[in-house]
């Protein structure tokens, strides 16, 4: 999997016109890159390994994974993190691409 770029031009228009907002999306999106460059959990599958869809939200499946970790769907060329535990098999996965 290619590395993401650790920037990204969201352009002068919006950096001048709303300052914070483009902090924001800045700082989200040089955080995603960073953790999809560098985590080492990566868990990819071309939707015919278990699970055999997008990550389930609350499945045993889920105790193999830590908050941060990624899941690719190479299938469907989609992607999503980890973002909250509430217990070993309930999370939240959050759509990153």
């Amino acid at each position: 999997m290619p590395n993401l770029i650790q920037t990204f031009n969201w352009g002068s228009t919006l950096k001048n016109n709303n300052p914070e907002l483009y902090r924001q999306l800045s700082t989200a999106y040089t955080n995603t890159a960073i953790i999809v460059n560098v985590k080492v959990s990566k868990y990819f599958t071309d939707g015919l390994q278990k699970p055999h869809m997008n990550p389930p939200a609350n499945d045993p499946f889920n105790i193999n994974f830590e908050i941060g970790d990624v899941f690719v769907r190479t299938d469907t060329d989609q992607a999503w993190m980890m973002t909250s535990r509430t217990t070993s098999s309930a999370v939240t996965w959050t759509l990153i691409t």
